[in-house]
């Protein structure tokens, strides 16, 4: 593959891109653990979250990875690395990378290990591929356009057992992000009275499991472009739904344009039936 322009209707090509981008997000996720035990330089960025060098270090080698079988592609990253020669900018005619190569760094700093490494893959402003890899569990959620939802090659099939009334239906469980905002406060605190809640601290992981069905939504306030990108191609590979919180569809959109902004987000399992929509 030599060159970012992509016929989206070419299946080869895409799986091709979901390929790379798993090799990519395992290799990140394999820095990330190697350096998960060692001292950590961490340092504040301006909007006062906390980074450390090993975020810098495993978005370096899933960037270095891509950048060797495509090297005219175009990258979002959470990460502002130094560049000799810089990717060319993001635009909606080409192949754009989206890359947060340790969604969680502040569970990955205090080693409590829930974690995960991001990579999706954009073309005319919506996802096409998504990977979300969970280092600690060597857990490999994967997903694009026309193919099915995989954990680690095998294809997921939800639980149909709620839909047969002689299951017991099981009580909901809801992933509530770790700041509720004004836009999903309200949200967040209906949830909290009627259902069973989790925070991982990690937007992506999630996102995963939402796609996967073990959670049955989940909801984000201030998550970026790189912590939903991935996950969206999953909840919707996996027969969800993933909009912002107030119903608008979160793709496409101009990647060029993107100036990291904030992109809360409502996603909802395949596997849920009508018992979340009721909360929106």
């Amino acid at each position: 593959m030599s060159t970012s322009f992509l016929d989206p209707g070419d299946a080869r090509a895409i799986a091709d891109l979901r390929h790379l981008a798993e090799q990519a997000a395992r290799a990140g996720g394999a820095v990330a653990r190697a350096r998960y035990e060692t001292d950590l330089n961490i340092r504040l960025k301006a909007d006062r979250s906390e980074v450390s060098d090993a975020d810098e270090a495993a978005q370096r080698a899933i960037i270095d990875m891509i950048q060797a079988a495509r090297p005219d592609d175009s990258f979002i990253g959470e990460e502002q690395l130094d560049t000799s020669s810089p990717p060319p900018p993001p635009t909606n005619n080409k192949v754009c990378w989206v890359i947060d190569p340790i969604d969680g760094t502040r569970n990955y700093i205090r080693r409590m290990g829930d974690y995960s490494t991001c990579v999706a893959a954009m073309h005319g402003g919506m996802p096409i591929v998504g990977v979300v890899y969970d280092p600690q569990r060597d857990r490999l959620y994967s997903a694009a356009r026309g193919e099915d939802l995989t954990v680690n090659g095998v294809a997921i099939r939800h639980d149909k057992c709620e839909k047969d009334a002689k299951c017991p239906r099981r009580k909901v469980l809801v992933g509530v992000p770790s700041t509720a905002t004004d836009v999903v406060h309200g949200i967040v605190h209906d949830w909290m009275d009627r259902f069973v809640v989790r925070n991982y601290g990690s937007t992506a992981i999630h996102l995963a499991l939402v796609a996967a069905g073990q959670l049955d939504a989940a909801i984000s306030a201030n998550s970026k472009l790189w912590d939903i990108a991935a996950g969206w191609m999953l909840v919707v590979a996996g027969g969800g739904r993933m909009t912002s919180p107030t119903g608008p569809p979160l793709f496409p959109m101009d990647v060029s344009t993107y100036r990291i902004e904030e992109m809360p987000t409502l996603a909802i399992s395949g596997a849920a039936d009508d018992r979340i929509s009721i909360t929106l």
